[in-house]
């Protein structure tokens, strides 16, 4: 090292060079990093559905369901397969292990898919395949509205619009919401029909035949070779018109001549509407792995653009959009990290000096650009997590380079020269810094593979870890080097060092200023080490079982005031269309007058779920999206939470539907606190069980915003066939359906692209709208060889229960249930209560109770938690003994992280807080990093000392060696404390824009994590300036203690000899 340092020094201009292009190298990396606000954490997937149009819920499940599954869980990676099956549909949702590559695994369901197709029916469509993420939410909703134009110019641009958007790279998916779909109807006289002597069936035949792709081939003449084409597809409504459907002598029969055939509308599934006026809108997904701000800001410029030429009248508006958000956090956040290093350098150039100060300080922009190349190089984003990596590591940055620059101080007082000092300190600070360096990293690297949601903070260890190589390099490379160049004794440090000088040959105790009140403080406490540390561990231990028996018990990530809210509306019922749009209109009106909402977004929609995936409920018929202004921009003082509840007073005296006011909340989404599902065989027994938990649910009182899946209060209409008397009149089951389908949606007897439009239309023909109803089901005839029957005559109209749809988890049918916690319940306390009545409930033999969300991802997090932990003390253990060569010093350093933890649990008493699985976790990570980097630079003094001064007492040299290291070890834990304060106090202090705010996003988000820190620290750095040393001085008595006990056991040995002897 001394020989490396040297040369490095001799070619100082190459030296600086690469100083230089490492920090441009960074610079670079930070203007093109992708930004975000948090981590895109979710898991991968893929989504297969099925159309088999007309069939029921349980034959969807039973022909396209099943057969699905048992093909797609035979995939690597595969972790959980979910099944729908509605009327007509059925959905798998295949979730694959986080790690996977997404690519392989969509190749992999679609060869599955193919295998298992060949089960499918054949009148079954084809399989449709996509990508699927759990966080699957819209990252943008566009609105397309207009008083002026027509439906059909307004869905045409609407159209162009998503084509457009479904270009980028990006985006995963542009869905249509509120869009009819374009339809070429015919609607048939009944009374044409049957004087004509028609069936549904010959209709049917008729179109179907008459609209093929015919692949005629070519023909050989031997002197040239032709195509030979046979045009057979409807080119446009006129061939649709003029189709024969029946030829009687020298009278043909046309479409025409029993339908008015046009180009209109599917009937509407649902409405869409932006802020009171209604409208057609577009929700972009975007892919996985791809960054949001970049998406959204690339989204709105098409849009823009391609808005320029839209007609007049056409207003579009962004709903749904967090990117100018996330921007403003993101600046937000970065002033409050400059001001941090603002504060660590007033700390460092107050304690250090000018020009030793300049050396320390360069050394956090070094590492912060050191790392951001490495995160370039990583593929990672610029998000909340990257830099609070930062603002955690920033003590740790100066660490190795306040060691080596005190040390080539003292040689500098000693009167050695700049190169040889710097060279020396380099030196003799390499293990130590290399060894405490490299047990830091050992104790982020469990956070770096964080399973589950986990992977949410994996962004934050990366980054120290980056942060700590880039500041390991600089202290033993290039701050020598340029200490070498430009370094020199400030006055006040040439002060300090003529005291540590005394603490060779006076009494340590005559010493003056901070470092004398010290040292005749821990002399007292070096008196009777044993009953400090007893002391000491007693305290910490109370506070851990104040807190164990009256905190605020854990939770997996804080709740932060949301910027964004979700309603859901929910009902019950056969309700139509504009029955559900009125509902929905209803609910909007409440709120809309609400002054803290900026932007408001409604959708209706008669499938269920809707566009909400946070659920799954059948009732959700409808929801609405609230958008609250920004801070800056904010209206009043209420926050998040406060307009939140402001909206549920709006929705109290609803009747005829259920409202739910969700937040967006910050961190993982994980959803409803108590999330937990039955799983069975027995679809009886799983409504009973789930019936039977919310009950208990209910009555514990500490939930609300309970829902379950189970089926919905409905009617469907069911015609039993006769048979046999169905044979008896020649009516086939094939003649009944088609008739029945007259009445309902149509029969769908092609398909047809239109030049004027870029998708295919379905082709339906049906009865006019005042013969489709209830009442027709009676009256409907059928067309066989005895002339018209009435369909009454076999079949008969049968009232039952519906199903509205089947879901299935892993091969078995599943219903769920989920449920909030009323404010100032602590989540794991109640879903402990659930979990003990579970016990001794009896839901049934073979049904299968299972817990999601909040619970399992805190659980999954805890338990590699501890296991990561006990990892990481046993490595540590190996290098700790490696460095010092005596098991004793290394458990010493151990022992100083396991009570460290003790000022954690501290802050959450002092505070009032719950202990958060990911953020309090890696507040005793991050402290275990610091406290270890403090213990072994001491513990390294300690033996120095103690070779070069073999006569001196134990206790001498541990008091030496506190006092030697009181500078580092409280430059070191201030500098941190000063640079997450403000977090910590709930302020927001950003000095680009030159703002302070109190209670905002940012410190919201941070403030749990950077005040367990500051307080954590602040313990931790006590118990190192004291139970260290004292720990130190109890080492001579911990080698003795054997020989001790040895003969405090022989002592009665030797007085029943003596006794003996005397006798």
């Amino acid at each position: 090292m001394k020989n490396f340092i040297s040369g490095a020094i001799k070619k100082s201009r190459t030296s600086l060079s690469v100083l230089v292009l490492l920090g441009l190298s960074g610079v670079f990396a930070l203007n093109y990093l992708p930004k975000a606000t948090e981590p895109d954490v979710n898991f991968p997937g893929a989504f297969v559905g099925v159309f088999y149009e007309g069939v029921s819920p349980e034959d969807s499940e039973r022909l396209l369901a099943k057969p699905l599954e048992d093909a797609l869980r035979t995939i690597s990676g595969v972790t959980k397969i979910n099944s729908t099956s509605t009327t007509g549909y059925a959905g798998v949702i295949i979730e694959f292990d986080q790690d996977v590559d997404l690519d392989e695994a969509l190749d992999d369901v679609r060869i599955k898919v193919d295998e298992a197709r060949a089960e499918l029916p054949l009148d079954a469509r084809e399989p449709t395949i996509r990508e699927f993420t759990t966080s699957d939410n819209p990252v943008l909703t566009i609105s397309v509205a207009s008083d002026v134009l027509p439906q059909r110019v307004l869905v045409n641009l609407t159209q162009e619009l998503q084509d457009l958007i479904e270009t980028h790279p990006n985006v995963l998916e542009a869905e249509l919401n509120g869009v009819p779909e374009d339809l070429i109807e015919a609607i048939v006289d009944k009374s044409k029909l049957e004087s004509y002597g028609i069936s549904m069936n010959q209709l049917y035949q008729a179109v179907s035949n008459n609209n093929r792709v015919i692949p005629a081939g070519f023909q050989d003449t031997g002197s040239g070779r032709f195509a030979v084409n046979v045009p057979s597809v409807f080119s446009d409504l006129e061939d649709i018109e003029s189709l024969p459907i029946k030829v009687s002598g020298n009278s043909v029969v046309t479409l025409k001549d029993v339908a008015d055939v046009s180009l209109t509308f599917k009937d509407r599934g649902g409405y869409s509407r932006i802020n009171g006026q209604q409208s057609l809108s577009i929700d972009v997904k975007k892919r996985l792995g791809t960054n949001i701000i970049d998406t959204v800001t690339d989204i709105r410029v098409l849009v823009e653009k391609a808005a320029e030429d839209f007609p007049e009248g056409v207003e579009v508006n962004f709903v749904r959009d967090d990117s100018a958000f996330a921007l403003t956090m993101i600046s937000e956040l970065q002033g409050n990290v400059l001001t941090s290093i603002a504060l660590v350098m007033i700390v460092v150039l107050a304690a250090l000096g000018f020009r030793t100060s300049m050396l320390v300080g360069m050394a956090i922009p070094f590492s912060y650009l050191f790392a951001l190349s490495a995160l370039y190089i990583l593929d990672k984003e610029f998000n909340f997590m990257v830099m609070f990596g930062m603002l955690i590591s920033m003590g740790m940055t100066i660490d190795g380079s306040i060691v080596v620059t005190e040390y080539a101080d003292r040689k500098l007082a000693e009167g050695m020269n700049r190169v040889d000092a710097y060279t020396a300190a380099a030196t003799r600070m390499f293990w130590p810094v290399l060894s405490s360096t490299t047990t830091t990293l050992i104790a982020f690297t469990p956070l770096m593979f964080m399973p589950g949601f986990g992977a949410f903070i994996r962004d934050m260890p990366i980054t120290v870890f980056c942060v700590l190589v880039g500041s390991l390099i600089y202290s033993l490379i290039f701050a020598p080097i340029l200490g070498a160049m430009f370094g020199g004794l400030a006055k006040q440090s040439e002060e300090e060092v003529n005291n540590t000088r005394l603490l060779e040959s006076s009494d340590p105790l005559s010493l003056s200023g901070a470092s004398g009140v010290y040292a005749r403080k821990i002399n007292q406490y070096l008196d009777t080490p044993g009953q400090t540390i007893t002391i000491i561990l007693g305290a910490i231990i109370l506070c851990i079982g104040l807190w164990m028996q009256h905190g605020k018990g854990i939770v997996y990530f804080p709740t932060v005031a949301p910027q964004f809210a979700e309603v859901d509306i929910l009902a019950r019922g056969n309700l139509a269309v504009d029955e559900i749009r009125d509902i929905a209109v209803d609910a909007e009106q409440k709120i809309i007058e609400i002054e803290e909402i900026e932007m408001l977004s409604v959708w209706s929609n008669s499938g269920g779920n809707g566009r909400s995936q946070r659920g799954g409920s059948p009732d959700r018929v409808g929801g609405m999206f609230v958008d609250f202004w920004a801070e800056d921009d904010a209206v009043s003082d209420l926050d998040g939470f406060q307009i939140m509840d402001l909206l549920r007073k709006q929705f109290v005296d609803t009747s005829g539907y259920i409202v739910q006011v969700e937040a967006e909340e910050g961190g993982p989404p994980i959803g409803k606190p108590l999330q937990l599902s039955v799983r069975g065989d027995n679809e009886k027994e799983l409504i009973l069980a789930i019936q039977k938990i919310r009950r208990f649910v209910e009555s514990i009182g500490s939930f609300i915003e309970i829902e379950d899946t189970t089926v919905t209060r409905g009617i469907e209409w069911e015609l039993e066939i006769n048979r046999t008397k169905a044979a008896q009149y020649g009516a086939g089951l094939s003649d009944v359906g088609a008739a029945v389908q007259m009445v309902t949606n149509g029969i769908k007897v092609g398909e047809y692209r239109p030049l004027n439009l870029d998708r295919e239309v379905d082709i339906r023909i049906r009865f006019p709208k005042s013969e489709r109803n209830i009442d027709q089901l009676g009256n409907l005839n059928v067309q066989t060889q005895k002339g018209l029957v009435p369909v009454s005559s076999f079949v008969e109209t049968n009232i039952k229960p519906a199903t509205k749809s089947i879901s299935r988890q892993d091969g078995k049918r599943v219903h769920s249930l989920a449920a909030r916690t009323v404010e100032g319940a602590i989540p794991s306390v109640q879903i402990k209560k659930v979990k003990d009545w579970l016990k001794t409930a009896d839901l049934g033999k073979d049904v299968i109770v299972g817990f999601d969300g909040f619970d399992k991802y805190n659980q999954e997090a805890a338990e590699y938690l501890v296991l990561g932990f006990i990892g990481m003390l046993f490595v540590m253990l190996i290098v700790l003994v490696a460095q010092f060569n005596s098991f004793y010093q290394a458990n010493i350093v151990l022992s100083a992280i396991l009570l460290s933890f003790g000022g954690v649990f501290i802050s959450l008493l002092v505070l009032d807080r719950s202990f958060s699985t990911l953020q309090t976790g890696i507040s005793c990570v991050a402290l275990a990093g610091i406290v270890v980097n403090n213990n072994i630079v001491l513990i390294d003094t300690f033996n120095l000392l103690k070779r070069n001064n073999p006569g001196s007492s134990t206790k001498s040299v541990a008091l030496r060696s506190a006092i030697l290291r009181l500078r580092p070890v409280f430059l070191t834990s201030f500098t941190t404390i000063a640079g997450l304060l403000p977090i910590a106090l709930g302020y927001s202090i950003d000095l680009i824009d030159r703002t302070v705010k109190t209670g905002s996003y940012i410190t919201s988000f941070w403030e749990q994590m950077a005040a367990s820190l500051v307080v954590g620290l602040t313990v931790a750095t006590i118990l190192t300036l004291v139970v260290t040393p004292c720990a130190l001085a109890l080492s001579d008595d911990m080698r003795s203690l054997p020989t001790k006990v040895g003969r405090l056991l022989m002592k009665p040995v030797l007085v029943i000899n003596s006794f003996r002897k005397a006798n």
